[in-house]
């Protein structure tokens, strides 16, 4: 090879030729792995077998990343990592960074200094002895000053009964003009009393104030140089396009909602792998991406799974970089979905069996939907249950306003039953038996840089809950490695049961067929498989049950 980060490719047996290569460029967002990523992927896996400097920051997990390409005549594939290794982003069997701001003396790392510096003053200041003097002072201070208050308004309360009493009573014979004074005097003592507290307290705030003042000086500071620093970054990340053209990230995402990218956008390996490339003149023919390593907590990622391009960081600027070039297109605006079938109607609702592969709902690029569908029979549907373009099964679609509403809130109340089976593929070392259940109660918020997959958040998340239980008899037709699940939500998060199974945090057992957490098949093995809700007009209560198109009886 003539480039030292371009690397031979070997077929399995070390003979024989090299798969051909696909007639078009593999899309980063959703691709079934071409063969000559895969012995690229192989190849790169047995060097980083054998790299015992890294053995602790790769057992962690990294995302990795290989792109085959065509130069001089030859075939050959380059390899990349996501973010640093090591601390660095240079290193000899790699792509190097689009730009590496890691130099020990450079722009970023001395500016980054003064940002620690910065914080570091903060700190101090927060924790100052006699900061945190005061803070206890200040505390005391409002608890003594609402005990003494608190009691001088019961002794208040005291005498005006005292007083009403001897009124009563006719015992107390001082002149009404007294009795007034005595109560006048004591609420101007209350007021004297309360001043008393807010003038201790004024001066304990004025003397905190000269700390807080500080430190909010030195947050101003550290945001603008923050800011100042990252733009700077941004503006030298300049990314090329397979046309030859460049821009910086700044102008790539000035039109995307946030108008910024996000932290750590073009230090993906996709990014990378092209920029290489379209720099040397390379030819770029296909590319994968795959985790190495332990599985993260909050977000589904297996050791030796390949993974598409996330969305947040890497969508606008690849868009950019493949102009010009012919690209798989991307798995998300394509429709497979089938046919709906209706299986119940009347004036005011819908019940219906949804295909795998069709939407709810429009959605952004205006695709074939149950809705779209629903309209074209001269139906006015009025959606409150969705599922899964992926996921196939029951849904009910009411048809008024009245309808839309009861049934919302019937929704909102949890009081709809929804029961879904599922086979999954648990991981190495899981095993689930006949007969096993159990609950799942895993907190889900949306990935902000990877929409639409879900991440685990305990401390943001939503709660969300699940019922499991391993289907007793087992189906027919499934492999050693599969099993039948029954899962009955009780809360109805974005990808909650996807998540539940795939989480390690969870069953640690993907849904068959799921592209965002599992391994692909045919289709996803998800199915609505009953549905029990009260009619909107008559109370009656409504139950219906369609069969998975996938469980053999």
């Amino acid at each position: 090879m003539t480039d030292s980060k371009l690397h031979k490719i070997n077929t399995v047996s070390g003979e024989g030729a090299l798969p051909s290569p696909p007639e078009r460029f593999t899309n980063p967002f959703g691709y079934e792995p071409h063969p000559l990523c895969r012995l690229a992927v192989r190849d790169l896996s047995a060097y980083l077998q054998e790299q015992d400097e890294w053995r602790e920051e790769l057992q962690r997990g990294k995302m990795f990343g290989v792109l085959v390409v065509e130069h001089e005549g030859q075939m050959g594939y380059l390899a990349a990592f996501s973010g640093q290794l090591d601390g660095r982003a240079d290193h000899d069997f790699f792509v190097p960074a689009v730009f590496d701001y890691l130099q020990p003396d450079g722009y970023f790392k001395t500016h980054e200094a003064e940002i620690s510096k910065i914080n570091r003053q903060i700190i101090e200041l927060e924790e100052n002895p006699d900061r945190q003097r005061l803070m206890e002072e200040i505390q005391q201070a409002q608890q003594d000053a609402l005990m003494e208050i608190d009691a001088f308004k019961e002794q208040m309360t005291e005498a005006k009964r005292q007083r009403d009493l001897m009124r009563e009573c006719g015992a107390d014979t001082r002149p009404e003009e007294e009795l007034i004074r005595e109560s006048q005097f004591m609420r101007a003592e209350l007021v004297r009393l309360k001043q008393k507290w807010r003038n201790i307290q004024g001066a304990l705030d004025d003397e905190m104030a000269k700390f807080d003042n500080e430190i909010d000086d030195l947050k101003k500071l550290r945001h603008e140089m923050s800011e100042e620093l990252q733009l700077w970054l941004f503006r030298h990340f300049v990314m090329r396009s397979a046309r030859g053209d460049e821009r910086d990230l700044v102008e790539i995402f000035k039109f995307m909602p946030r108008g910024m990218p996000p932290s750590g956008s073009g230090e993906c390996c996709a990014p990378k792998l092209l920029q290489y490339a379209f720099t040397k003149g390379m030819k770029p023919l296909c590319m994968a991406e795959f985790w190495w390593g332990e599985s993260p907590k909050h977000v589904i990622r297996q050791h030796g799974d390949y993974y598409p391009a996330c969305r947040g960081k890497c969508l606008p600027i690849l868009t950019f970089m493949l102009e010009g070039m012919d690209v798989d297109p991307d798995p998300q605006l394509h429709d497979n979905g089938g046919e709906i079938e209706i299986l119940y109607q009347d004036e005011c609702l819908l019940v219906i069996n949804k295909p795998a592969g069709l939407l709810s709902v429009p959605g952004k690029y205006e695709r074939r939907s149950v809705f779209t569908l629903l309209q074209e029979r001269g139906y006015t549907p009025k959606i409150v249950h969705r599922l899964d373009m992926d996921t196939s099964g029951l849904l009910v679609v009411p048809l008024t306003v009245e309808a839309h509403r009861y049934l919302q809130r019937q929704f909102f109340n949890r009081t709809i039953k929804k029961r879904y089976i599922a086979i999954v593929e648990p991981l190495v070392g899981i095993t689930l038996h006949e007969g096993d259940r159990g609950v799942i109660d895993l907190p889900l918020i949306a990935d902000p840089y990877d929409r639409p997959r879900q991440m685990i958040d305990f401390e943001y998340g939503k709660r969300a809950i699940t019922e499991w239980e391993v289907m007793s008899p087992q189906p027919k037709g499934l492999s050693n490695h599969e099993v039948c699940l029954q899962l009955t939500p009780h809360t109805g998060r974005t990808h909650q049961l996807r998540m539940h199974c795939a989480s390690t945090e969870g069953l640690a057992a993907p849904i068959k067929g799921d592209t965002l957490y599992g391994h692909r098949a045919e289709r996803m093995y998800l199915h609505a498989q009953y549905l029990e809700f009260i009619h909107p007009m008559t109370g009656k209560t409504m139950r219906f049950s369609v069969e998975p198109p996938f469980v053999k009886a």
